[in-house]
């Protein structure tokens, strides 16, 4: 997301309370969540352009595709949130299964050992970006000489907090944000969300995402992750 408004770029990870936060700065700019384009928060049908979700661009890609220039990438305030690797890959399970996704409708072991996401399942003309979902967070934040290309780096598990930090450094007034799933949902939405959950009821009280997990697939995931979790201090079962 880019805001000129503000001088800002938010790099957006995916599942990590992106949505709540970008609807702050749509808003800010007078626009509605219908009109979140004019802040590059749009599917892209063009590969040459980026991936199938502009809003989920690398902090790299918004130089090498042209949509700062070197000027504006120095000049304007860069921030991100990161989120446990393994409770953000349940929440991933959850959010795509809610979605009809065939993989997802596996059991989650046998969707992480049988059905991960591959850099060939995403899909520029459905606007499909399953690998990029899953993609380490550390990608979406440095370069190839691993140089952190960000200024500020927030945490899911104390968003609030950080999100005020973050309206302190740019000198705006502070915002509470929306509750992710109040932000989006219109009315049709609701009533199709709970029209499912009366169909799945395990989507009425979803458990801590350390029920998902064996010490197989605890450890895959450890793996899969491992510079994540260096990097921003995460632990299994800590948050």
């Amino acid at each position: 997301m880019i805001s000129h408004q503000d001088k800002c770029v938010f790099v957006h990870l995916p599942k990590a309370a992106g949505q709540s936060i970008e609807s702050v700065f749509v808003a800010r700019h007078g626009l509605d969540w219908q009109q979140r384009q004019a802040l590059l928060l749009k599917p892209n049908s063009d590969p040459a352009q980026g991936p199938p979700r502009l809003a989920h661009l690398t902090a790299q890609e918004y130089l090498d595709y042209g949509y700062l220039t070197p000027g504006q990438f120095q000049q304007y305030f860069k921030f991100a949130f990161v989120r446990n690797p393994w409770s953000r890959l349940v929440s991933e399970y959850h959010y795509r299964r809610l979605h009809g996704d065939h993989a997802y409708q596996l059991d989650f072991k046998a969707f992480l050992f049988g059905h991960f996401p591959t850099p060939d399942c995403d899909d520029h003309v459905l606007g499909k970006d399953y690998y990029r979902h899953v993609l380490p967070q550390w990608r979406f934040l440095y370069d190839e000489q691993e140089q952190c290309l960000v200024d500020f780096i927030g945490k899911f598990e104390t968003l609030q907090q950080d999100f005020s930090r973050v309206c302190q450094l740019l000198n705006i007034p502070p915002q509470t944000l929306p509750h992710k799933n109040k932000t989006l949902a219109s009315g049709v939405k609701q009533r199709i969300k709970q029209k499912m959950k009366s169909i799945f009821p395990w989507m009425e009280k979803k458990r801590h995402y350390t029920c998902f997990f064996d010490e197989e697939s605890r450890d895959f995931v450890g793996e899969l992750y491992k510079k994540d979790i260096e990097l921003f201090q995460y632990r299994f079962g800590a948050e």
